[in-house]
């Protein structure tokens, strides 16, 4: 059974098949123990919290993306901190972080919104989850000087082996999706290979970045199990081997029993 530590099923993609619960319901036969549902601003955070509280096989991340950094006001700061003191299912602050690929990105804006939910999650003593998009090398700089005691997770890993394992001496999990078995993704193969196996954790992002073979479709939970085979070529371990491993380190860095 496999553990998919960054998944949006609460996203309108999955509305016209059943939602979120059609996906939960299908867990067992599709391999998969838990789910981490990552929420982007407020109202994802609340419908992530929510479907924590009402199924036992998944747990919820509360979080202002970088996209939507205006919105991190102290008031709905306020909200997170108080889903997160409320519900022992949040298992950490984000998605937050960095992501400049888009014109005209709010660079100040986002520094600002990624230093604030980094000081909420130490204040709540719960683990971070990051979202870098080209801004690896402000993160690297924001890190250097700061501890991150619950530790965390770089989701979505799309940088080279020495920012990851940069990012691993941090005391994070650096997470894969379904990019990392794609036939051009050289570089993060060898950004894989450089992280050590107790530091590995796989995620969908679903509905985003679907995995080889069924890139050009809908990205579900499930797929999860193609990152986990690919980790496992790249690794030279087994799958029953790689399955274990980010099992149990899903569960260390969001304190999942």
């Amino acid at each position: 059974m496999l553990i998919d530590s960054h998944a949006h099923i609460y996203d309108e993609e999955f509305f016209a098949e059943g939602g979120a619960q059609s996906i939960i319901e299908s867990m067992s036969r599709d391999g998969l123990e838990y789910i981490v549902c990552v929420g982007c601003d407020v109202p994802t955070s609340e419908a992530c919290v929510k479907l924590a509280v009402e199924n036992a096989g998944i747990y919820a991340t509360v979080g202002i993306h970088p996209y939507d950094a205006s919105t991190a006001t102290p008031e709905n700061l306020a909200v997170l901190r108080d889903l997160a003191l409320n519900n022992k299912k949040v298992v950490a602050i984000g998605e937050f972080g960095l992501d400049f690929h888009r014109p005209g990105s709010d660079r100040d804006g986002q520094m600002k919104a990624m230093r604030a939910q980094y000081e909420l999650a130490r204040e709540l003593c719960l683990p971070q989850v990051y979202h870098l998009r080209d801004g690896y090398g402000e993160f690297a700089e924001f890190a250097k000087t700061r501890e991150f005691p619950q530790g965390g997770v770089i989701h979505c890993f799309s940088s080279s082996a020495e920012i990851a394992e940069f990012c691993v001496g941090k005391g994070f999990y650096v997470s894969f999706s379904g990019t990392v078995t794609y036939d051009n993704a050289v570089n993060l193969k060898r950004a894989a290979l450089a992280v050590p196996l107790d530091r590995l954790l796989i995620e969908t992002d679903s509905p985003y970045l679907t995995p080889e073979p069924r890139r050009g479709h809908k990205n579900y939970p499930k797929n999860v199990a193609f990152v986990c085979d690919t980790l496992a070529q790249i690794k030279g371990v087994s799958r029953e081997r790689m399955e274990q491993m980010t099992n149990e380190n899903a569960k260390r860095v969001f304190n999942i029993e």
